[in-house]
């Protein structure tokens, strides 16, 4: 079947459905409304930017050029990440979770696009840049929730922390409970996708692949890899992320700077 293209005007019919949604957040006085049209501009602004530029980035198809800008990519996510966490945006918190960030990516692209994939291209803008754009989204999302959980558990059971300490345990086994409750927040909202995908939602890529005229088998098996790829990136990214952050967040008495947590 042909892919349908959608008119600016279709566009603009679609937008009318939000009239629903405002209304209800207006009649119950949520103060949501403004918030809703500056994202949707936002939403519209940045697509825009980022489909005009993958037009030229897909034809150029420069292997260095992608690279760039999954750099672009790692450190937006990288701000966004620690302002989410509500962690303060200190160099000791915003370049760890940078490299962390920006190796757990790395990993995952090369294995996934050079040794599973097998790419004829390095890095190929037509595959490379959309996965990693799926990767870093999740990995976002369970940075936030990994990295937030972590610290914020660890300030406000700062005594259990001292006990493992006078106990005579080192600083990385005080903090492993607090690492593992902390994986396990993070992992909890993929490890659901997974287990109910297919049944209860049919993913974006899969979604995307068969309006655009792929077999359903074919969308299915790449959707089973991005799904394992999303999982490994966010585990990795989340663990580093602590991992890195700790080695610049402890004062000499290894407890932990409050400085850089937001008041």
């Amino acid at each position: 079947m042909e892919i349908i293209n959608l008119s600016w005007l279709q566009i603009g019919i679609g937008f009318l459905i939000l009239v629903l949604p405002a209304y209800i957040l207006w009649r119950y006085r949520t103060g949501l409304n403004r918030k809703l049209l500056t994202a949707s501009v936002r939403m519209v602004l940045q697509l825009l930017f980022v489909g005009y530029y993958l037009e030229y980035l897909f034809a150029y198809d420069n292997p260095w050029i992608n690279a760039a800008w999954i750099l672009v990519m790692v450190a937006v996510a990288d701000f966004a990440t620690v302002d989410r966490s509500n962690l303060q945006q200190k160099a000791s918190v915003l370049v760890p979770i940078f490299g962390a960030t920006f190796l757990g990516i790395i990993v995952i692209d090369f294995f996934f696009l050079e040794a599973v994939i097998q790419l004829p291209k390095l890095l190929a803008a037509q595959y490379t840049i959309p996965i990693t754009g799926m990767v870093l989204g999740n990995c976002l999302r369970s940075n936030v929730i990994g990295i937030n959980a972590f610290y914020y558990s660890l300030n406000e059971h700062k005594e259990r922390y001292q006990f493992y300490l006078s106990c005579g345990a080192t600083r990385s086994e005080a903090l492993r409970p607090f690492i593992s409750q902390a994986l396990q927040k993070s992992a909890n909202p993929t490890l659901a996708s997974m287990a109910t995908i297919g049944l209860v939602s049919l993913p974006g890529m899969m979604t995307g692949q068969i309006l655009s005229g792929s077999s359903p088998l074919i969308a299915i098996k790449y959707q089973i890899m991005i799904m394992v790829a999303i999982f490994s990136g966010t585990i990795l990214s989340v663990f580093l992320g602590i991992l890195f952050t700790n080695r610049f967040v402890f004062e000499d008495t290894d407890m932990l700077d409050e400085s850089i947590l937001k008041k």
